[in-house]
């Protein structure tokens, strides 16, 4: 690093010229962090070099922009719910929010026995509760299969080409609106590989009794979410760029209106 430094970075003529025989002297149009941008090749070179990074990893590329957004949102007295929370990455990152509102509120679910013994490492030093059960609309049990990596663990209804069928499981669900979780002023984010309308369900009586400020779906396979959200009087949004939207997107962004 040292070499680039000195070789490379720090001759501005040379590094113009060898970027302008790589790139050519042109402007892009970019999506970069949820934004769209338009850049020159050579004088913003390193957003340029950014987006094409993040355009290969679905975690700068789709979840990046949404926890910044998550942040935004975070108000004194909020509880934050970590529904599909694999090793903690939404959680984790949030909670460091605490340090500026003490008083925010952290829980992070995760049914994988496996993942949940990293997220229960990641998230005890952060004040985070952390719960290994599956959430659904009943108390009782759910079968689930792997995968070849931990965030495409789901039922064994929900499974798929990504699944591995002889490698499963049962584990105990609950309905959420049973748990005991603290704060009036809620906000959500699911990622359960196609369980979403099962923890809506069974998170009912937190919005019939106006506990919920915000629900984000890192995707859904039911459209009845959106009629769901709507009655409850969430508008929805793209989780990404905070456009209005009709619904069908990967990333939801429900605020209550």
């Amino acid at each position: 690093m040292s070499f680039l430094d000195r070789y490379f970075i720090k001759q501005p003529k040379l590094r113009r010229l060898l970027t302008f025989l790589i790139e050519g002297d042109r402007t892009h149009d970019i999506q970069v962090i949820g934004t769209s941008l338009c850049v020159h090749s050579i004088k913003e070179h390193g957003y340029l070099r950014a987006s094409r990074i993040a355009s290969t990893s679905a975690l700068l590329r789709d979840e990046l922009p949404v926890i910044i957004n998550l942040a935004a949102l975070l108000q004194r007295g909020d509880t934050f719910l970590d529904i599909g929370a694999n090793v903690g990455i939404y959680s984790l990152t949030l909670a460091r929010m605490k340090n500026i509102m003490p008083d925010l509120k952290y829980y992070a679910f995760e049914a994988n026995p496996d993942t949940f013994k990293r997220l229960f490492e990641n998230a005890k030093a952060l004040g985070i509760q952390s719960h290994n059960v599956a959430l659904s609309d009943r108390n009782e049990f759910l079968s689930f299969v792997s995968g070849a990596v931990s965030h495409v663990f789901t039922t064994i209804e929900n499974s798929s080409a990504y699944s591995i069928a002889d490698e499963q499981i049962t584990v105990p669900c609950r309905r959420l609106d049973d748990m005991e979780i603290e704060g009036d002023s809620l906000i959500m984010k699911i990622d359960v590989e196609g369980q979403e309308k099962n923890v809506l369900d069974g998170a009912l009586k937190l919005f019939l009794t106006d506990r919920v400020k915000a629900v984000y779906l890192d995707g859904y396979k039911d459209r009845e979410i959106e009629t769901f959200l709507r009655s409850h009087g969430f508008r929805l949004l793209n989780g990404k760029t905070l456009t209005p939207t009709d619904g069908g997107v990967f990333s939801l962004l429900a605020i209550k209106a």
